[in-house]
This record gives C-alpha cells, sequence and structure tokens, in this order.
C-alpha cells in the first residue's frame, strides 16, 4: 500500500499544475478544467486520509459534497458554453468584460 506522504506529495502536484494553468491560460475551458483538476486532487487526498485513518462517515459526507461541487461546476461550465456560442463569442476570457447581464 503506498504511503500517505506520496498521495499527499500527488496532490500537491496536482493542485500546483493546475494553480499554473488557471493563471497562464486565457482559455475558459481550460480554466474550468484547472479548477476540476483541483477538485480532483482534494478527492484524492480525502480518499487518501479516509484511507489511512479508518474513519467514519463523515469522510463519506465529504467525498459527496466534492463530487456535488464538481458537477455544480460543469453544469455551469455548459451554460457559459451554450450562451457564448449562441452570440458568438469565442472562449478568451478576456472577451468576458463584453458580456451583458
Amino acid at each position: 500500500m503506498m504511503e500517505l506522504a506520496y498521495i499527499i506529495g500527488a496532490c500537491i502536484a496536482l493542485v500546483g499544475i493546475s494553480l499554473a494553468a488557471i493563471v497562464v491560460e486565457r482559455n475558459l475551458i481550460v480554466i474550468m478544467l484547472a479548477v476540476e483538476l483541483v477538485f480532483l486532487a482534494s478527492t484524492v487526498a480525502l480518499v487518501g486520509f479516509m484511507t489511512y485513518s479508518q474513519g467514519s462517515g463523515l469522510g463519506i459526507m465529504a467525498l459527496l459534497s466534492i463530487w456535488a461541487v464538481a458537477s455544480i461546476e460543469i453544469i455551469t461550465l455548459v451554460a457559459f458554453y451554450v450562451y457564448m456560442k449562441a452570440r458568438g463569442y469565442g472562449f478568451d476570457v478576456s472577451l468576458l468584460s463584453r458580456l451583458k447581464w
């Protein structure tokens, strides 16, 4: 079985990669996927902690809440995609200031 330090190290690497993508990229899809990578890293860390702690049902509830937030983010991404494609916009984040609600 893997040690917890390796799991946490992999999660830190995933968060670092995703933060770099959020800062560097201007494409909305890539930014949202980077945020999903942060959720993935937190889920992996949570499962790692649950495995080593022989924990209670609280960890499962936290895992389900992370999945719920990730699914809400995907729904938001699809809504942005449909809205921007219908208006003829690209996926450059700098163009989001032109959207009027």
